[in-house]
């Protein structure tokens, strides 16, 4: 259910692993306008994946625009992004609902959702559409509609607004450029759209704008940009359209797995939009969630489903606590830090929601602080500076190596694999390039030469890649020579 970025996805993988999908849009204006337009450069990887490349080609968008960003410093300084875009949205979601369409996902738009009965297997929706009530079964539910109310804040409130300017008005210092500029109460974003207006938001608290303006959301956008240094051309401008806002408040819905029903993208869990990788990270999950469904849909084993639910609960919680902290790091970095609104953000953030559900859902909660406290203290270890081993070396694990089972992705679906855990890993590792480290490497445990293990490795994998990934393991202690 949702057909934006997120459920889009969803249903594209399930139909390239042969799932019959049906897809239910509640929107009756299409393409409907959406805001998001910048797209990371992982976005790319993504659409190659999906195969959708040739339905993209044509949705309009503005590549390699450069930033200008007043943000650690008063001097603003020229970023170049090299494979990051701004595209038009509403063409975006509409090119990828066409191909699905294409390529046999049935399609219900616009469509209301009017009642759910059933259980996991075996659910019954109905819905109402122009053409009068439609009844579908379905295996599971992904739902993709949108905002959660259920959800634990992972940052302070935030508050988006925006408004364009017509093509004509924008000033020419702003042309085909980027903005990103810290000012006192939050900061403020602008862009070229490909269809040549350009857009300003103001990203604040937004008990701030009902203390200091309340009611005068237009006024508040005009004072920040008029005490700003680069928007400040704008104040006085004439607003293409209305001023639209909206909650942008990062959070996670703590009931995003539900036995046979899964959230996506906003429905699931949302991110700080200084990153600009929202749309990027909402599609990925996807794809990690459509593993999560393959792996319950192909075994009838209790603890396969476990497994798999566990694998998606852990995307969720590491996308979010990995995106609070770096933007509770980038934050700090500002030249106005020291402003309440700056200083809130650049510390952990303690949740205050009170959490009434049941068990599962105070789980939740302490696994996203405990990932948030284990990725603050984990530190990049310093590589050895010492030559590599000799090919005569005797050679071992680490004594701080341990060996343990691990979930990892294997033919699209959620596999226990052996992994190695080590104080310089920030997460047990099982696979380095896409090459199984054991069982290959359990020859260690009866200390071989290094030639040994090359020549084991070599069955498998060029010489030169199996010395890498050796090399890469002996500069982080994962490895050490016996004497």
């Amino acid at each position: 259910m949702g057909a934006g970025p997120a459920g889009l996805c969803a249903a594209l993988r399930l139909q390239q692993l042969n799932y019959r999908v049906a897809l239910v849009e509640r929107s009756p204006r299409w393409p409907r306008p959406q805001i998001g337009e910048a797209l990371t450069p992982g976005v790319k990887n993504i659409i190659d994946f999906l195969d959708a490349n040739q339905a993209l080609e044509k949705v309009p968008h503005l590549a390699r625009l450069p930033t200008r960003l007043r943000w650690q410093s008063h001097t603003p300084e020229i970023v170049a992004h090299s494979n990051s875009a701004v595209v038009n949205r509403a063409a975006f979601d509409a090119a990828l609902l066409q191909l699905a369409r294409e390529r046999g996902v049935q399609v219900y738009q616009p469509a209301s959702l009017t009642r759910v009965s059933g259980q996991a297997g075996a659910w019954q929706l109905n819905f109402a559409t122009p053409a009068g009530q439609q009844q579908i079964q379905a295996c599971f539910i992904l739902d993709a509609r949108g905002r959660s109310p259920q959800h634990i804040a992972c940052a302070p409130r935030l508050s988006a607004s925006w408004v364009e300017l017509a093509h004509t008005d924008i000033p020419v210092g702003l042309a085909h450029l980027t903005q990103v500029e810290a000012v006192e109460h939050g900061w403020l974003w602008g862009t070229h759209l490909p269809d040549k207006r350009y857009r300003v938001m103001l990203l604040c608290d937004p008990a701030t704008q009902h203390q200091l303006m309340p009611g005068r959301p237009e006024v508040w956008l005009r004072a920040n940009c008029a005490s700003s240094q680069l928007f400040t051309a704008i104040a006085e401008l004439p607003f293409a359209g209305r001023l639209q806002a909206c909650s942008a408040t990062p959070y996670l819905a703590y009931d995003s797995w539900q036995e046979g029903r899964l959230k996506l993208g906003d429905a699931a869990f949302a991110l700080d939009p200084i990153s600009s990788s929202g749309v990027e990270k909402a599609m990925r999950f996807s794809l990690q969630a459509v593993i999560a469904i393959h792996t319950v849909h192909h075994t009838q084993q209790a603890s396969r489903h476990e497994l798999a639910r566990e694998f998606f609960q852990r995307r969720l919680i590491e996308t979010c606590a990995r995106h609070s902290l770096w933007t509770q790091r980038y934050y700090a970095q500002v030249w106005c830090s020291h402003h309440a609104f700056w200083r809130e953000r650049a510390v952990p953030y303690p949740d205050t929601l009170k959490l009434t559900a049941d068990a599962s859902t105070h789980a939740l909660f302490d696994a996203l602080q405990q990932e948030f406290e284990h990725l603050q203290n984990y530190r990049q270890p310093e590589l050895k500076r010492q030559p590599f081993l000799r090919e005569h070396q005797a050679i071992r694990f680490s004594r701080d190596v341990k060996v343990i089972k691990a979930p990892c992705v294997m033919n699209d679906q959620v596999q226990l694999w052996p992994a190695l855990q080590h104080p310089h890993l920030e997460s047990p590792l099982a696979f380095l390039e896409n090459e199984a480290l054991l069982p290959r490497l359990a020859i260690l445990s009866h200390q071989p030469t290094l030639a040994a293990v090359l020549g084991i490795l070599s069955q498998s994998m060029s010489i030169h890649k199996a010395r890498r990934l050796l090399e890469w393991l002996w500069q982080r202690g994962l490895l050490e020579a016996t004497h």
